[in-house]
This record gives structure tokens, C-alpha cells and sequence, in this order.
């Protein structure tokens, strides 16, 4: 009965020893990540300032998970850049982000943190759950030094 009793005493210490989990300060918010390719690499870029590279998708994001400072937060991600040259890697991006990220595309010379604050405003249409459906999303270009959204 004695060593019944130490043993719920030690279990009970053990679940209230507290878990160790991810410091908050460390965590990078990204509200938007762009894909495109170069070749065959293949670039992922975030709204804060965060890049990684591979030659796919798999090792571009696992490049921006060890070059980042803090820790990559994709959950809180709204909108995805994609080149049209980057169109056959969109399926893997399910693996990495939310279903209902808003999807246009947009060349690598847009300016993330720029195209963000104006898709906050400018929400696209089209979702990444819809598919093929992403063939149908608009552009997001700059045209004298502005951003407009068109097909």
C-alpha cells in the first residue's frame, strides 16, 4: 500500500512539473509568404523578412526554419505570393499553411511587408482549398510605384 501511495505521489509531482514548450518571445508572426522559383530552386519568402531556399518546397521551408532567428509562426499567416512559375509546388503548401490563406499571384520583386498591408485592405477572392480553382486568382503587380490587384 506504502509504494502504491509513492507511486501516485510521484506521478502526481510529474504532472505538475510544468511542460516545456516554445518562449512566445521568440515566435515570428508571419502574415504572408511568397513562393516563386529561380531555376530550380525554389524561394520562400515571409512578411518578416525571413527567406529560405531548396530545391523544394520541403527543403526551402526546413531552410527557413534554421536560418530564423526565432521560430517561424505559419498558423497566423493570411495571404500567399505565388509566381506563376511556382503554380505545381501550391499543392505541397498544405502542409505548411491554413486552408483559408488567400492566394494571388505576384512576381519575386514585390515587396512582402509592403503587399501584406495592402492585402489587409484588398482581401483576394481566392483561398488555397480551392485547388484548382487558384488558377482563377488575381495578380498583385506594382505599376507606378503602387500596388493594384487585377487578372
Amino acid at each position: 500500500m506504502k509504494r502504491l501511495l509513492f507511486y501516485i505521489a510521484v506521478l502526481g509531482a510529474a504532472l505538475l512539473v510544468p511542460l516545456r514548450g516554445t518562449d512566445v518571445g521568440k515566435l515570428q508572426p508571419v502574415g504572408l509568404v511568397q513562393l516563386y522559383k529561380e531555376g530550380n530552386m525554389v524561394f520562400v519568402v515571409t512578411d518578416t523578412g525571413d527567406s529560405g531556399c531548396g530545391s523544394t518546397v520541403d527543403e526551402a521551408f526546413k531552410n527557413l526554419e534554421d536560418t530564423t532567428s526565432g521560430v517561424v509562426f505559419l498558423d497566423t499567416a493570411d495571404f500567399l505570393l505565388v509566381s506563376k512559375n511556382a503554380i505545381r509546388e501550391i499543392g505541397e503548401l498544405e502542409r505548411y499553411l491554413k486552408k483559408s490563406v488567400r492566394v494571388c499571384f505576384a512576381e519575386a520583386d514585390i515587396d512582402t511587408t509592403e503587399a501584406a498591408e495592402y492585402l489587409n485592405v484588398h482581401r483576394p477572392s481566392v483561398q488555397l482549398r480551392e485547388g484548382s480553382g487558384i488558377l482563377n486568382a488575381q495578380t498583385l503587380r506594382k505599376e507606378n510605384g503602387r500596388l493594384i490587384m487585377g487578372r
